[in-house]
């Protein structure tokens, strides 16, 4: 099942990767990266497993105006962190909404929490970042869209994925790329971008922040009203950079 799972994942990537120079590309990025974290002093792997030192509990129940006392933290034991050690998520049982979900062809409605989760609190170069989150091309989804039908053959002929695995696999990979979208926000960090994506007919919009050499997600959901929860991430960007990179 494992094997299945990464095969399919490894399909879902291919819809964010563009052929062609790869891997000189990719040594060029990792050479600008070494760079990045010799000159830095904000280094990503600094805060693997103390993301809540980089998102407290305090800021995030004043994002939320919810009390502290009341959030559910994940991870929040030592062995949760220690299997997820690139996201932390405060969230409040506060709410009556819903979201429509889709699983196996059926829509059905969902309750959900209001939540502030840091992620992927990485090191990367401005040039790599937004190589990264931009819209993409029509080149470069007709390139990928080749990439994935290329790897689906490849993992059907060596047995690892069924027709029906992969046929599932594919469709999500190329209706995340119809749903993926990228919105450019001044004045936070050195360089942010807002990310629109779907993903089993389930929206999400995440605040991504590049500053000094560190690059970081936020996903603020704590209204249906998306531009209520845009200034609640980018605040809350701009208190993580002041109170805890500078």
């Amino acid at each position: 099942m494992k094997t299945t799972i990464l095969s399919i994942l490894s399909i879902f990537l291919l819809a964010f990767t563009c052929e062609g120079d790869k891997k000189e590309n990719n040594s060029s990025m990792e050479k600008e990266l070494n760079q990045v974290i010799e000159e830095n002093v904000l280094i990503a792997e600094d805060f693997k497993g103390k993301l809540d030192e980089l998102l407290t509990l305090e800021m995030a129940a004043e994002t939320s105006g919810y009390p502290a006392s009341e959030a559910k933290k994940s991870p929040d034991s030592e062995i949760e962190k220690k299997y997820n050690k690139i996201s932390i998520s405060y969230s409040w049982d506060k709410t009556s909404r819903t979201q429509q979900i889709e699983m196996m062809g059926r829509k059905m409605d969902a309750p959900i929490n209001d939540e502030v989760t840091l992620s992927w609190v990485e090191n990367s170069t401005l040039d790599g970042f937004k190589k990264k989150y931009h819209n993409l091309t029509e080149a470069e989804i007709e390139a990928s869209n080749q990439g994935i039908d290329e790897k689906t053959a490849e993992l059907n002929s060596e047995g690892k994925v069924t027709t029906e695995q992969s046929d599932m696999a594919k469709s999500i990979a190329k209706n995340a790329m119809k749903n993926f979208s990228v919105e450019e926000v001044s004045n936070v960090g050195d360089y942010a971008v807002f990310v629109n994506q779907k993903f089993a007919g389930v929206p999400t919009r995440e605040l991504k922040v590049f500053y000094n050499g560190l690059s970081f997600t936020l996903l603020v959901n704590l209204s249906d009203d998306s531009s209520y929860n845009d200034k609640k991430a980018i605040a809350l960007a701009q208190k993580i950079i002041n109170e805890k990179l500078n």
